[in-house]
């Protein structure tokens, strides 16, 4: 927190004070402000708000700085395994496409954190060339580069993850946009010297 906060986290302190009966004073602000000048203003309020709810026995009690650190790290700890998890069933639906679709067919994701990672590792036909013995690494690999993309907004990461058919009929398409505009060049130019 910076000193410009120090007038919401008193708010916060005499809010949560009033909650348990505990008078906020100068001397206690002071030691909670810098005890948690680590924080954010809005991770000390998220962290008073998480302490007032919950049902555990030290709830019963005004919060010790400690208290207020523990449940913002119990917080992270939480979102970190979430990420883990999400990470894991990410995988288990790469894993089942390759087995399904294979390099052939395009590998559509809801989850384009999955679709990102997969992209990183080389993409989805070099993934589906792996080795039964190389699964291991790979999905240690996957998970960490999807908790990278959860870092990511999903606007900057891809949909679909092309496969060869799509890519052989993008090429295909391309060539024919790429004669018929050499045509309509040759016939602009045919035009022009008539």
């Amino acid at each position: 927190m910076i000193e410009q906060d120090k007038h919401k986290f008193y708010e916060l302190m005499v809010g949560v004070g009033e909650v348990y009966g505990k008078n906020i004073t100068k001397p206690l602000l002071g030691i909670y402000f810098n005890a948690l000048e680590d924080l954010s203003i809005e991770q000390a309020a998220q962290a008073f708000t998480n302490h007032v709810r919950s049902t555990g026995k030290e709830s019963t009690f005004f919060p010790k700085p400690a208290d207020l650190i523990r449940q913002i790290q119990g917080s992270t700890e939480q979102k970190k395994e979430a990420v883990e998890d999400r990470a894991m069933i990410a995988w288990a639906c790469v894993e089942g496409a390759i087995s399904r679709i294979g390099p052939y067919g395009t590998l559509k994701l809801d989850d384009k954190q999955a679709m990102a990672a997969v992209k990183t590792m080389g993409g989805w036909q070099s993934l589906c060339r792996v080795t039964y013995d190389q699964m291991t690494w790979k999905k240690k690999e996957f998970i960490e580069a999807y908790k990278t993309f959860d870092r990511t907004p999903i606007e900057n990461l891809p949909a679909a993850l092309p496969g060869i058919h799509e890519l052989a009929e993008h090429k295909k398409e391309s060539g024919h946009a790429l004669s018929n505009m050499v045509a309509e060049l040759n016939q602009i130019e045919q035009n022009e010297h008539e």
